[in-house]
């Protein structure tokens, strides 16, 4: 049998761990939960920050509800780099995160630029999470002005279409 060349093996894996941090991305932003806990192992630990450390699938129960609970929100995952060393990963993935937070009746728009520092593994050939911690960067708070372009896109009207927090955002749909 004919070896796989070895660039053609990190190029795969590689491409199957940027889909994991996709599908984290969507996942997070659609506070769909089963998706979140496909991107990690049964016994991945989660460190978010000061809010929480210990098993990531606890972490994802507790953190989908209040997800669902707030307004807008937008992961979006940049520079990746990942440093293979056989069936283990260390993955840095530059993340701005936006969010609308209510607050005193006014809403907030919070601006988030940081780091996802993952160990995935190989295990039974899936590429998962096994261990992630954050690293944040910077933050900018500031009351919310949406003005959608100056009013060039009205939301009101039915053919726009507004994300959403469940399985009727635009991206489950099949048109």
């Amino acid at each position: 049998m004919k070896e796989i060349d070895p660039r053609l093996e990190a190029m795969m894996s590689k491409m199957e761990i940027q889909e994991v941090l996709m599908k984290y991305g969507r996942g997070v932003d659609r506070a769909d939960e089963e998706l979140l806990k496909s991107c990690y192992f049964e016994n991945a630990t989660e460190e978010h920050g000061s809010a929480y450390a210990g098993p990531a699938h606890e972490y994802i129960e507790g953190a989908v509800g209040r997800i669902r609970k707030m307004g807008t929100m937008a992961h979006y995952i940049c520079n990746i780099h990942i440093d293979l060393d056989g069936d283990l990963a260390y993955v840095e993935a530059y993340v701005l995160t936006f969010v609308r937070f209510r607050q005193d009746d006014e809403d907030f728009d919070t601006l988030t630029g940081g780091r996802i520092c993952d160990r995935f593994e190989r295990r039974k050939g899936e590429w998962k999470i096994a261990h992630r911690k954050l690293a944040f960067d910077w933050n900018r708070d500031m009351p919310s002005q949406e003005g959608w372009c100056l009013g060039m896109f009205d939301p009101a009207d039915p053919r726009m279409f507004m994300g959403r927090k469940d399985k009727e955002d635009l991206s489950y749909l099949r048109f």
